[in-house]
């Protein structure tokens, strides 16, 4: 099962939690109990550190055992449990607008957890989180049991302790950290505190996403496209880097990272006119050269012959003449029989576009159209190695 939504939901949930006006506010009193006082040695923050580790052990403990609870609810309850799931979702929804519009009195009524004295060691600091879990206040309640019921609808006991175990790691985070910069955090905080409107509008909107995936159970199809697009994304990737590496061992010096070509429009032989951005989606050799250019002219027969053999699969060679009259360029190429299509860049503005020094200039630009690698001189482009890299780059 792929769960990176889930995971990603509820950790968010976590985080949203630690910031939510009922912890936030209480962070440095609990960080000053666990430790004793609020001294910053290093010895009292290491100290620090450990027993708020433990403290968020417990509270984790108690939030994954209510997950299995619910989950195993979710599991025994059958046919029924679709309505179950739709009235969860439906109650989600109306805790997430009241946190957006405020409009249910009761749910402001906060039940703070205190601890007052310093926990005796560390399991009386897992204790100390275990109740911490247990007594949550009310206002924190709709994000916990929204992700409580999202866990639950999976209807599986070990998807449900895997997000709990996000959510807990994403409010005992912040948690850890606070307590590590224990000073820089009382600044921060106070900054948060300032924000505390917006924090809520976010929250509001994060569990009313969560009510329409547990009242809809759209949930896997979303899951599922995430997961073929990361598929395609890490596939991309492959194929790009074997591309690079394949280029580079022709002794084709590739760009990283690619690079956003400039676009341009203009005249070809047959009379109309041809744009970069139009091939897009292809393989793009540009190639800048000239007829009174002996090591443009050595390369061609080559070019044509890799044009030939790929153009059919998605390569483009876009050969732009510079500066010179369209029958200069159309006797040359008449004679020599090149098919690929061939750019008059009469003025030499593209050339200077693109920093052309020396001749032949070749780029070649991999299928979301931006350039991968720059060749300054003339090469042999249907060598066995560039033939390899070009093909990787068709894929």
């Amino acid at each position: 099962m792929n769960d990176y939504p889930y995971v990603l939901l509820t950790f968010a949930a976590g985080l949203l939690s630690f910031f939510s006006p009922c912890v936030l506010p209480l962070i440095p009193s609990y960080l000053s109990v666990l430790a004793g006082g609020m001294e910053a040695s290093g010895k009292k923050r290491f100290s620090l550190l450990i027993t708020t580790f433990f403290f968020i052990l417990g509270f984790s403990l108690i939030f994954i055992v209510l997950s299995v609870i619910i989950s195993s609810t979710f599991l025994f309850m059958g046919g029924i449990s679709k309505y179950i799931q739709i009235a969860a979702g439906i109650i989600v929804i109306i805790l997430g607008l009241n946190f957006i519009f405020d409009f249910i009195g009761f749910l402001n009524y906060e039940k703070r957890f205190r601890i007052t004295n310093k926990p005796r060691g560390l399991i009386g600091a897992f204790i100390a989180g275990a109740a911490f879990g247990a007594g949550w206040t009310p206002c924190i309640g709709p994000i916990l049991t929204s992700v409580l019921l999202l866990a639950g609808q999976s209807g599986e006991t070990g998807a449900a302790i895997l997000y709990l175990a996000v959510y807990s790691l994403g409010l005992g985070l912040p948690f850890l950290l606070a307590a590590l910069f224990l000073d820089r955090f009382l600044v921060t905080a106070k900054w948060f505190r300032n924000k505390m409107n917006l924090i809520k509008k976010i929250s509001g909107a994060l569990l009313i996403l969560i009510g329409l995936l547990i009242c809809t159970g759209q949930f896997s199809a979303l899951n599922t496209a995430l997961q073929k697009w990361q598929n395609q994304f890490l596939n991309t990737q492959t194929q790009q880097n074997s591309a690079s590496r394949a280029l580079r061992s022709a002794n084709i010096r590739t760009i990283d990272p690619k690079i956003k070509p400039y676009d341009f429009t203009l005249p070809n032989l047959d009379g109309g006119t041809t744009s970069l951005s139009a091939n897009k989606g292809k393989v793009v050799i540009l190639n800048f050269w000239a007829t009174w250019c002996p090591p443009c002219r050595a390369e061609m027969p080559s070019m044509e012959t890799l044009y030939r053999l790929y153009k059919d699969q998605g390569l483009e060679i876009l050969a732009v003449d510079l500066r010179e009259d369209e029958k200069t360029v159309r006797q040359f190429i008449n004679s020599s029989g090149h098919t690929f299509p061939v750019l008059l860049d009469l003025n030499g503005v593209t050339a200077n576009m693109y920093g052309i020094e020396a001749i032949p200039t070749s780029f070649i630009l991999d299928r979301e159209g931006l350039i991968i690698a720059r060749i300054t001189g003339s090469i042999q482009w249907d060598t066995p190695r560039i033939i390899a890299a070009i093909e990787e780059l068709l894929k």
